[in-house]
């Protein structure tokens, strides 16, 4: 619901601040007073069109600004969620825009600038607007549909109709995309199966390249490590003074030193692994003197071999390891392509039986739809009689798609059908209806959809055109019963209708500092009956007027 409403230099308004409470909200004031401004301020909260000349004379912007409650509006908050734009208050939601007489106007939703198409996709969820206005949601072939699935309790089964259609047209793409991909790789077959056949021939070893390179480095070494090998080897093993010859030199030392004292005695154990350590060295020594004797052939081996590795590189991505997986992909691209038939038809009738549950779905939702068109038919043709509007028709027009037009709400288009006279043909709504019509067939349909529909405010515009006495009672009593499910304001002419407000805000010009500017008062108890009375009784207001005002108050 609306909380409070902040406007600013907009037409002859200069600065207003209006709290709201819940229920049936009449404006009422004389033509020209500057209720229909409200309306418009509040039109320019969901994001309809701006134009400069709205900006009040002499000044240079003007703002709008409105303080909404989410409370129980799930839907909404959601959608504030996924963009991120809930406030401090998760359950207040605060909209201004500031109007520019030139530039660019500003959008701002909890603080945080929007765009205004960002602010028109939250304020269809806010706010419903109905009287003689140029863009009315009710002339929407989406909101008609909308309007019928609400009213026959269908949106699970179009959910599931959705889920279908969505997952049917995505594996349509998939399959779209595995067919290019196949044509693609048919084309590409052989140069793929060259280069397995290249990678494969090469028979790589898992870092071949990097022992290879140490191999030509040692190759190219070979003599200074022989003579490095063979002078080591001299050292500790052939001459006559190495060093494992005096290993047994250093024995009988020390066993003279443990005779004598025995705190030598582990010196043994000590000699014999030193000993065994130096052993080993030797064979190690030895071993590699040994492989150091190579074929003269194999220096010219590893160069081929490490020219060839290089190649294959280059070709395929700078290393063996990116060779590697070069190979298993084109591998698995070839056989893919083996098994490619195979797997199309896999998915032809994976996406055969979702087009068959989709289409089983959309004939349900199609039947569905026939049927609650009917009773939608008949209730609002009852609630447009109740209201006087008895050469008046409304009717519900389901019709089949093409296939081609087939989209996630179904397979059906739906249009609101009106004849306002006996006789005349029945025709779109937006082609036939007059402002006045349109407000009390909205209120018809939203009196029927009442507990289904999910905006929390609607606006109604002056829905009394062409209309008095009785029909009016029952407009406002429509509109009663329409307040205690939604906030619902109404600019109204009849007092009839405004005796049955639950609050009553009078609109008035006054003059200040010698400019005429439009206030706003929210009237309570005798400011209401004379209000009323002003309504009944135009210029002169009797006591008799004022006791009629009174009781048609009472009795509300």
């Amino acid at each position: 619901m609306l909380l409070e409403l902040h406007i600013q230099n907009i037409a002859i308004i200069d600065d207003l601040h209006l709290t709201f409470p819940e229920g049936f909200i009449v404006l009422t004031g004389e033509t020209g007073t500057g209720k229909s401004i409200l309306v418009d301020a509040l039109g320019l909260l969901i994001g309809e069109r701006f134009s400069a000349e709205q900006i009040r004379t002499g000044s240079t912007e003007g703002v709008v600004e409105g303080i909404f409650s989410t409370a129980n509006n799930d839907e909404l908050l959601g959608i504030l969620a996924r963009l991120d734009l809930l406030g401090d208050d998760p359950e207040e939601l605060v909209i201004r825009r500031t109007l520019p007489l030139s530039g660019r106007h500003r959008v701002r939703i909890n603080e945080s600038a929007v765009s205004l198409s960002t602010l028109k996709n939250i304020g269809k969820f806010l706010v419903d607007i109905h009287g003689q206005h140029d863009t009315q949601s009710l002339f929407q072939s989406g909101t008609q549909l909308n309007l019928l699935d609400f009213s026959g309790n269908l949106l699970d089964d179009r959910k599931n109709f959705q889920n279908t259609y969505h997952a049917a047209k995505k594996l349509q793409q998939d399959i779209s995309i595995f067919e290019k991909q196949t044509r693609e790789l048919k084309e590409e077959a052989d140069r793929l199966q060259h280069e397995r056949e290249e990678i494969e021939s090469a028979a790589i070893q898992p870092d071949e390249d990097t022992l290879l390179e140490r191999e030509r480095q040692i190759i190219a070494q070979a003599h200074t490590l022989t003579q490095l090998s063979n002078e080591l080897y001299l050292i500790l093993y052939e001459d006559d003074s190495s060093i494992l010859s005096q290993a047994g030199h250093v024995d009988y030392l020390l066993q003279r030193l443990h005779n004598i004292d025995s705190c030598f005695s582990d010196t043994a154990e000590l000699l014999l692994g030193a000993t065994a350590q130096l052993k080993e060295l030797v064979e190690r020594v030895r071993d590699y003197r040994a492989q150091l004797d190579t074929n003269p052939n194999r220096l010219e081996h590893v160069e081929s071999r490490l020219d060839l590795l290089n190649k294959i590189k280059k070709r395929y991505g700078g290393s063996i390891l990116s060779a590697g997986n070069h190979l298993e992909k084109i591998t698995n691209a070839l056989d893919g392509l083996t098994s490619s038939e195979d797997k199309k038809k896999e998915l032809q009738r994976a996406l055969d039986d979702l087009q068959m549950q989709r289409n089983t779905q959309g004939e349900r939702l199609s039947s569905q739809r026939k049927k609650t068109a009917e009773n939608l038919d008949k209730r609002v043709n009852d609630e447009m009689n109740d209201l006087h509007m008895k050469h008046a028709t409304f009717n519900v027009f389901v019709e089949r798609k093409d296939e081609e037009a087939l989209n996630e709400t179904g397979q059906d288009s739906v249009q609101f059908l009106f004849s306002g006279s006996a006789g005349e043909p029945l025709r779109a709504l937006s082609d036939v209806i007059s402002g006045g019509e349109l407000s009390r067939v909205t209120l018809c349909i939203k009196t029927v959809l009442a507990r289904e529909d999910q905006i929390p405010i609607l606006v109604f515009d002056e829905i009394d055109t062409g209309i008095g006495g009785a029909v009016a009672e029952r407009v406002g009593k429509k509109l009663k019963a329409l307040g205690q499910r939604h906030q619902v304001f109404c600019v109204t002419h009849l007092p009839q209708i405004a005796s049955l407000g639950d609050a009553h805000f009078s609109v008035r010009k006054v003059v200040k500092q010698k400019r005429e500017i439009t206030q706003v008062v929210q009237l309570e108890k005798q400011a209401r009956i004379n209000e009323i009375a002003r309504m009944l009784g135009g210029m002169k207001i009797t006591p008799a007027v004022k006791k009629t005002a009174k009781e048609m108050l009472e009795v509300k």
